[in-house]
């Protein structure tokens, strides 16, 4: 009895830290769909290749802001993929190009898709504040503005909706394209 007993909880054990391994690896997951680490990592390294092969010097390089924009990429695309926009069309002379293309196709497909909005009192001194430091918020419109509003709250819904989140490894992650604005906050697991 004693022996089925401890068999019992080793068997526990064991798919719990299944669990856990099945976590361990992943950049992102947008659905089902979970994006390995070295994914991500194998992006990074075809950016240091390329400076490498330019003559730069890859030792003053933090690659940090590369892998965040990797992710955000990846994202995007495996989102719009997720949501059921049409497939796009996407040439790149290597893998990150063709997805850093498609990113940004499905991203306009996003907006597109937006419904504007009115920017509540709080958001608006957010504008005023940032436009006071950041040219390309002083040089928005309240139309561009109200679509942004509109967009980061499809964003935030997708986020919900498709169980949106990112490794802790890639540090806060903010899926809005004006975060001091409108935050759109990846949670990390």
């Amino acid at each position: 009895m004693r022996t089925l007993r401890v068999a019992g909880v080793a068997a526990v054990g064991l798919l719990a830290l299944g669990a856990c391994g099945s976590q361990q690896g992943a950049a992102l997951f947008v659905g089902d769909e979970r994006v390995p680490e070295s994914t991500i990592d194998g992006y990074v390294t075809t950016i240091a290749d390329f400076r490498a092969e330019q003559g730069e010097d890859l030792s003053v390089f933090n690659y940090s802001d590369d892998r965040k924009q990797i992710v955000t990429y990846v994202l995007y695309s495996e989102l719009g993929q997720a949501v059921g926009l049409d497939p796009v069309g996407s040439a790149g002379a290597d893998e990150l190009e063709t997805v850093a293309v498609e990113a940004e196709q499905y991203f306009q497909a996003l907006v597109a898709e937006a419904e504007p909005r009115a920017l509540t009192e709080d958001e608006m001194a957010r504008v005023v504040e940032a436009a006071q430091t950041d040219a390309n918020v002083a040089g928005y419109g309240q139309a561009d503005l109200e679509l942004l509003a509109g967009f980061t709250d499809d964003l935030a819904s997708y986020v919900d909706e498709y169980d949106i989140s990112v490794n802790p490894r890639y540090g806060e992650f903010d899926l809005s394209p004006l975060p001091s604005v409108f935050p759109v906050e990846v949670p990390q697991r």
